[in-house]
């Protein structure tokens, strides 16, 4: 008669503990007897169902923890410009020349080379035209979108035009850039290796070597947009 309250006793505490760790109970019914022979087992299943039930604690914990991290990483991060999107193509890599090449076009390529390192010196985008169908006869065409690294003037845009023309061949190009500076200021500049040629409404015309003129447009709040035309023929 003394050993049934311990062996109730003992089955208490194997209960207290299962449901402590929010572990479910699952056991056939075992006699008195059994329980006292075993005190360890009780012990054994409540510790691997506080195993069981820590680890299913600590995967819905992670779970949870994971989306909400990420979301304060993302929040922390500023968002990473894209450093290719809208800058064109470098210098020295004239988008001119690439669309020639891709429309069969061979003759007069090197005017064409020639005027586009003229106008294009940085950044830059292009679209061309050409006709398809009869690609080394007609004039190529490619306007031009441009981006310098200057505060002063920093956009600017060009305009190549390159011909076969009785048997030889012509290009000409055509490149405005709009500046913060003002005209007089430019104008100083260019004359110290240039010559004015003309008077155009009140606009001078300057020459320089190499078949290039300037004519300098004053723009809203003291500022100049230039236009400089170059003509350039075969060798």
């Amino acid at each position: 008669m003394q050993m049934r309250p311990q062996h109730i006793q003992g089955y208490s505490i194997g209960v207290v503990a299962l449901v402590a760790v929010g572990g479910s109970l699952t056991f056939e019914p075992a006699g008195a007897s059994d329980l006292s022979k075993e005190p360890q087992a009780l012990v054994r299943m409540a510790q691997a169902t506080e195993a069981k039930g820590k680890q299913r604690l600590d995967t819905w914990s992670s779970s949870v923890k994971a989306p909400e991290a990420k979301k304060k990483q993302a929040a922390a991060d500023p968002p990473k410009p894209d450093a290719d999107k809208d800058r064109g193509t470098p210098a020295g890599q004239m988008q001119p020349q690439v669309h020639a090449n891709n429309g069969g076009i061979t003759a007069c390529f090197d005017t064409l080379a020639r005027a586009s390192s003229q106008a294009v010196d940085g950044e830059h985008q292009a679209f061309s035209f050409w006709d398809q169908k009869r690609p080394n006869d007609g004039t190529f065409r490619s306007i031009v979108s441009l981006r310098y690294p200057h505060a002063a003037a920093p956009r600017g845009a060009s305009i190549i035009i390159n011909s076969p023309v009785g048997g030889a061949c012509e290009a000409t190009t055509l490149q405005v850039m709009p500046t913060l500076r003002p005209c007089n200021a430019i104008q100083a500049d260019l004359m110290k290796n240039g010559r004015a040629v003309a008077n155009l409404a009140g606009l001078a015309l300057i020459q320089l070597p190499e078949d290039l003129s300037y004519l300098l447009l004053p723009t809203a709040g003291d500022g100049c947009a230039i236009v400089a035309i170059r003509a350039i023929q075969s060798r």
